[in-house]
Protein backbone atom coordinates (compact mmCIF):
# COMPACT_ATOMS: atom_id res chain seq x y z
CA UNK A 1 0.00 0.00 0.00
CA UNK A 2 1.44 3.37 -1.04
CA UNK A 3 1.92 5.95 1.61
CA UNK A 4 0.72 9.41 0.88
CA UNK A 5 2.63 12.22 2.39
CA UNK A 6 0.93 15.45 3.04
CA UNK A 7 2.90 18.59 2.25
CA UNK A 8 4.70 20.12 5.18
CA UNK A 9 2.98 23.20 6.48
CA UNK A 10 5.13 26.26 5.89
CA UNK A 11 6.70 27.62 9.01
CA UNK A 12 7.07 31.05 7.42
CA UNK A 13 4.64 33.68 8.62
CA UNK A 14 2.38 35.11 5.90
CA UNK A 15 3.49 38.69 6.49
CA UNK A 16 7.12 37.59 6.13
CA UNK A 17 6.32 36.05 2.74
CA UNK A 18 4.78 39.35 1.63
CA UNK A 19 7.81 41.23 2.94
CA UNK A 20 10.24 38.91 1.14
CA UNK A 21 8.25 39.20 -2.09
CA UNK A 22 8.21 43.00 -1.79
CA UNK A 23 11.94 43.00 -1.11
CA UNK A 24 12.56 40.84 -4.17
CA UNK A 25 10.39 43.10 -6.32
CA UNK A 26 12.25 46.18 -5.09
CA UNK A 27 15.62 44.56 -5.74
CA UNK A 28 14.55 43.62 -9.26
CA UNK A 29 13.33 47.17 -9.90
CA UNK A 30 16.64 48.64 -8.72
CA UNK A 31 18.59 46.11 -10.80
CA UNK A 32 16.47 47.02 -13.83
CA UNK A 33 17.12 50.73 -13.35
CA UNK A 34 20.84 50.09 -12.92
CA UNK A 35 20.89 47.98 -16.07
CA UNK A 36 19.06 50.75 -17.93
CA UNK A 37 21.62 53.33 -16.83
CA UNK A 38 24.45 50.99 -17.82
CA UNK A 39 22.94 50.21 -21.23
CA UNK A 40 22.51 53.91 -21.92
CA UNK A 41 26.17 54.57 -21.29
CA UNK A 42 26.30 55.14 -17.57
CA UNK A 43 25.22 57.96 -15.30
CA UNK A 44 27.94 60.37 -16.44
CA UNK A 45 27.18 60.16 -20.15
CA UNK A 46 25.55 63.19 -21.73
CA UNK A 47 21.99 62.11 -22.55
CA UNK A 48 19.82 63.65 -25.23
CA UNK A 49 16.45 62.98 -26.82
CA UNK A 50 14.48 59.97 -25.62
CA UNK A 51 17.27 58.88 -23.30
CA UNK A 52 17.03 62.01 -21.19
CA UNK A 53 15.12 61.32 -17.96
CA UNK A 54 14.56 64.91 -16.95
CA UNK A 55 11.35 66.82 -17.42
CA UNK A 56 10.47 68.69 -20.62
CA UNK A 57 11.19 71.95 -18.79
CA UNK A 58 14.81 70.98 -18.32
CA UNK A 59 15.25 69.36 -21.72
CA UNK A 60 14.06 72.56 -23.39
CA UNK A 61 17.11 74.45 -22.09
CA UNK A 62 20.34 74.40 -24.04
CA UNK A 63 23.44 72.89 -22.43
CA UNK A 64 24.76 76.24 -21.15
CA UNK A 65 21.41 77.03 -19.56
CA UNK A 66 21.25 73.59 -17.90
CA UNK A 67 24.76 74.13 -16.51
CA UNK A 68 23.68 77.54 -15.12
CA UNK A 69 20.58 75.98 -13.55
CA UNK A 70 22.60 73.14 -11.97
CA UNK A 71 24.98 75.71 -10.50
CA UNK A 72 22.10 77.82 -9.14
CA UNK A 73 20.43 74.73 -7.67
CA UNK A 74 23.66 73.55 -6.06
CA UNK A 75 24.23 77.04 -4.60
CA UNK A 76 20.68 76.99 -3.23
CA UNK A 77 21.24 73.63 -1.55
CA UNK A 78 24.50 74.83 -0.02
CA UNK A 79 22.77 77.99 1.30
CA UNK A 80 19.91 75.90 2.68
CA UNK A 81 22.31 73.73 4.69
CA UNK A 82 23.22 76.70 6.82
CA UNK A 83 26.46 77.57 8.56
CA UNK A 84 27.37 74.08 9.71
CA UNK A 85 27.27 72.75 6.13
CA UNK A 86 25.69 69.49 7.31
CA UNK A 87 24.28 67.47 4.46
CA UNK A 88 21.25 65.25 4.91
CA UNK A 89 22.37 61.64 4.98
CA UNK A 90 20.27 60.06 2.24
CA UNK A 91 21.99 56.70 2.65
CA UNK A 92 21.16 56.65 6.36
CA UNK A 93 17.48 57.05 5.51
CA UNK A 94 17.65 53.88 3.43
CA UNK A 95 19.56 52.09 6.18
CA UNK A 96 16.87 53.16 8.64
CA UNK A 97 14.30 51.60 6.29
CA UNK A 98 16.31 48.36 6.28
CA UNK A 99 16.37 48.32 10.07
CA UNK A 100 12.60 48.77 10.18
CA UNK A 101 12.04 46.09 7.53
CA UNK A 102 14.17 43.57 9.39
CA UNK A 103 12.54 44.17 12.78
CA UNK A 104 10.29 41.47 14.14
CA UNK A 105 7.57 42.38 14.62
CA UNK A 106 7.37 44.80 11.71
CA UNK A 107 6.33 48.30 12.77
CA UNK A 108 4.34 49.95 9.95
CA UNK A 109 4.34 53.31 11.74
CA UNK A 110 8.15 53.30 11.95
CA UNK A 111 8.32 52.60 8.20
CA UNK A 112 5.83 55.41 7.60
CA UNK A 113 8.08 57.80 9.56
CA UNK A 114 11.12 56.88 7.43
CA UNK A 115 9.12 57.31 4.22
CA UNK A 116 7.65 60.60 5.46
CA UNK A 117 11.14 61.90 6.21
CA UNK A 118 12.29 60.96 2.70
CA UNK A 119 9.17 62.50 1.13
CA UNK A 120 9.66 65.74 3.04
CA UNK A 121 13.25 65.99 1.83
CA UNK A 122 12.14 65.33 -1.76
CA UNK A 123 9.43 68.00 -1.46
CA UNK A 124 12.01 70.52 -0.19
CA UNK A 125 14.28 69.77 -3.15
CA UNK A 126 11.38 70.05 -5.58
CA UNK A 127 10.32 73.37 -4.09
CA UNK A 128 13.85 74.72 -4.36
CA UNK A 129 14.05 73.51 -7.96
CA UNK A 130 10.83 75.32 -8.81
CA UNK A 131 12.11 78.49 -7.18
CA UNK A 132 15.42 78.35 -9.07
CA UNK A 133 13.58 77.66 -12.34
CA UNK A 134 11.19 80.58 -11.82
CA UNK A 135 14.03 82.95 -10.96
CA UNK A 136 16.05 81.80 -13.97
CA UNK A 137 13.12 82.22 -16.36
CA UNK A 138 12.38 85.70 -15.00
CA UNK A 139 15.96 86.76 -15.75
CA UNK A 140 15.81 85.68 -19.43
CA UNK A 141 15.39 88.26 -22.14
CA UNK A 142 12.04 88.15 -23.96
CA UNK A 143 13.84 86.68 -27.00
CA UNK A 144 15.57 83.97 -24.97
CA UNK A 145 12.30 83.19 -23.19
CA UNK A 146 10.48 82.91 -26.55
CA UNK A 147 13.18 80.56 -27.87
CA UNK A 148 12.87 78.49 -24.69
CA UNK A 149 9.07 78.40 -25.08
CA UNK A 150 9.49 77.10 -28.64
CA UNK A 151 11.83 74.30 -27.49
CA UNK A 152 9.48 73.51 -24.60
CA UNK A 153 6.57 73.20 -27.03
CA UNK A 154 8.62 70.73 -29.10
CA UNK A 155 9.40 68.70 -25.97
CA UNK A 156 5.73 68.64 -24.95
CA UNK A 157 4.70 67.51 -28.45
CA UNK A 158 7.36 64.80 -28.36
CA UNK A 159 6.13 63.63 -24.97
CA UNK A 160 2.51 63.62 -26.17
CA UNK A 161 3.47 61.57 -29.25
CA UNK A 162 5.33 59.03 -27.11
CA UNK A 163 2.33 58.75 -24.79
CA UNK A 164 -0.05 58.23 -27.71
CA UNK A 165 2.22 55.52 -29.18
CA UNK A 166 2.41 53.81 -25.80
CA UNK A 167 -1.36 53.95 -25.34
CA UNK A 168 -1.91 52.45 -28.80
CA UNK A 169 0.50 49.62 -28.09
CA UNK A 170 -0.86 49.01 -24.57
CA UNK A 171 -4.67 49.10 -24.80
CA UNK A 172 -6.53 48.66 -21.56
Amino acid sequence: MAQTTSPKPSSMRPWLRVLLFASLALNLAVAGMAAGVFLRGGPLRDHHGDRDFVTPYTRAFDEDQRRDLRRALRDGFVAQRGKDGARPDLIQDYRDALTVLRADPFDPSAMARVLDRQSARAAERQSMGQEVLGTYLAALTPEARAAYAQRLEEEINHLANRRERWQRSNPR
